[in-house]
C-alpha cells in the first residue's frame, strides 16, 4: 500500500511552549489520564481538520504555506462539556473566531477536505468511559483552574494514524502572516 492511502494526518493548533496556559492545561491531560485506566497522555491542542490522507512532504509544504498566511490566534474557552465520542470525551469548547473558522477553511481546501461542520475544542480526556462518568468528570472540571484562554503561535501537522501513543509532530510551523 501506498503512504497516501495508510498514513492519516490531523492539523493542529497548540498553546505557546512554556506558557503558563500549556503547564495547566498538560497538568489537567495527565492528572485525567491517571485516573482513567483507558485514557493517554496527549499534547494539548486544538484541531483545526483531521482525517486527512497525502503525501507527507505536500502536506508539510502545505502547513508552511498555511501557517504564512494565517496570524497567531488568541482563542478563548466557554466552556467543559462532554460527547459520545472517544477523542471528544471531555473537553473545553472553543469560542468559533473568524480567524480560526478561516484558518479552517483554508486547511480544508488545501487538503481537498470538504467543509463540513466545525466545533472548535480542546480536549481534556480521551476516553470510552460511559456517558454518566462523562458528564461527572466535565462537571468536576474547576473552570477557575483552567486557563481562560490560550495564545497558539504554531500549527502542526501530525501523524495520527494508530493509537494515541503512536502520533508523531511531522512539522510544527510559526503562524507568521507578513
Amino acid at each position: 500500500m501506498s503512504e497516501r492511502s495508510t498514513r492519516v494526518y490531523s492539523l493542529w493548533l497548540v498553546p505557546a511552549p512554556g506558557s503558563s496556559a500549556r503547564r495547566r492545561l498538560q497538568a489537567t491531560i495527565t492528572g485525567l489520564a491517571a485516573e482513567h485506566e483507558d485514557a493517554p497522555v496527549f499534547e494539548p491542542h486544538v484541531t483545526v481538520t483531521g482525517g486527512i490522507n497525502g503525501e507527507r512532504a505536500a502536506l508539510k509544504e502545505t502547513t508552511r504555506a498555511l501557517a504564512t498566511q494565517t496570524d497567531p490566534l488568541e482563542l478563548a474557552f466557554e466552556s467543559v462539556r462532554w460527547s459520545t465520542t472517544r477523542h471528544q470525551c471531555v473537553f473545553l469548547l472553543v469560542e468559533p473566531t473568524l480567524a480560526l473558522v478561516e484558518l479552517r477553511q483554508s486547511a480544508r481546501e488545501a487538503v481537498g477536505r470538504p467543509n463540513s461542520a466545525y466545533h472548535p475544542h480542546l480536549s481534556l480526556v480521551y476516553s470510552e468511559m460511559d456517558l454518566a462518568d462523562r458528564r461527572d468528570v466535565a462537571q468536576s472540571i474547576d473552570m477557575a483552574t483552567l486557563p481562560s484562554d490560550i495564545t497558539c503561535q504554531t500549527v502542526e501537522l501530525v501523524e495520527t494514524t494508530g493509537s494515541e501513543s503512536e502520533w508523531e509532530t511531522v512539522v510544527s510551523v510559526l503562524l507568521s502572516n507578513q
